[in-house]
């Protein structure tokens, strides 16, 4: 009975970390890579905000201005490429620097559990 109650309890906390991976993932994205302004909300795989929804399937994001796929530590689109250095996402024309929940460059974005407020400089 006490492995059977270990293995369960085992299962549970494996799940709650990797819901909490994929959260982070699409909060990381959202906020460091996505080039939008608004508030969004996050749930495991989707953002949903002012400007439209985001849908991560894989390595693939569907966003309102297009596809993103994520190849190891770069974002690839038809528009414009952004490389994760750490805790830096850096593009031709754009870098976000993440500290804690606040990322800050062209933009900020501010996370708070599952809320997204982003801000982009070029939008005021």
């Amino acid at each position: 009975m006490k492995a059977i109650t270990m293995i369960a309890v085992t299962a549970m906390l494996m799940a709650s970390v990797m819901g909490e991976d994929e959260e982070t993932e699409m909060n990381d994205f959202v906020g460091g890579v996505y080039d939008g302004s608004g508030i969004s909300a996050t749930a495991g795989n989707v953002a949903v905000g002012t400007q439209g929804s985001i849908i991560k399937a894989g390595d693939t994001y569907f966003t309102p201005t297009g596809v993103y796929v994520k190849a190891v530590d770069s974002y690839v689109s038809a528009n414009r490429t952004v490389v994760r250095a750490g805790d830096s996402f850096v593009g031709y024309n754009t870098s976000q620097v993440k500290a804690d929940n606040v990322f800050v460059g062209r933009s900020v974005a501010i996370v708070s559990g599952a809320t997204i407020f982003r801000q982009s400089w070029a939008s005021r």
